[in-house]
């Protein structure tokens, strides 16, 4: 019987040490600076857990496919280390007024290189990239940000 095949959409999760990293790196290397930078990330695959509570049959709980930003290299627990661009604006105007889709699309140029190159086969995690748009107010403590995925 065959089964048709599905994509899963992917979720993203910053952990605080990844903002404890962009704003050491703001306030003491780029400063007014908005050049992107390169980031890691670790990618885990959709899993499905079963869940037992006092002896009870179980209950499947699925776990979507997520990427994690600030977390170590997640190679320990068999995520896959992938990198991305950060690209971090000095006023929430900027942030909203970056074009996006052309990140996108610069992003997904890479991997579309990648692929013709041959360099995702000696390499897949080149065929995970990701794009994170953000603005640190390091004022409040409060972060705004985007992720993108190029498909």
């Amino acid at each position: 019987m065959s089964e048709i095949l599905r994509f899963e959409p992917f979720s993203s999760a910053v952990e605080p040490e990844f903002w404890a990293s962009v704003a050491h790196h703001k306030l003491h290397t780029a400063r007014l600076d908005t050049a992107a930078r390169d980031v890691q990330g670790s990618f885990a695959c959709g899993r499905r857990h079963t869940v037992r509570s006092g002896g009870e049959s179980g209950q499947t709980v699925a776990v979507p496919a997520r990427l994690r930003v600030g977390a170590g290299d997640g190679s320990s627990n068999g995520d896959v280390v992938v990198g991305g661009r950060l690209h971090n604006t000095n006023t929430v105007e900027d942030f909203k007024r970056l074009d996006k889709g052309a990140l996108l699309r610069e992003a997904g140029a890479a991997v579309l290189e990648a692929i013709q190159s041959g360099r995702a086969s000696e390499d897949p995690s080149l065929l995970w990239a990701f794009v994170v748009v953000s603005f640190a107010d390091l004022k409040r403590y409060r972060f705004w940000h985007w992720f993108g995925f190029p498909a």
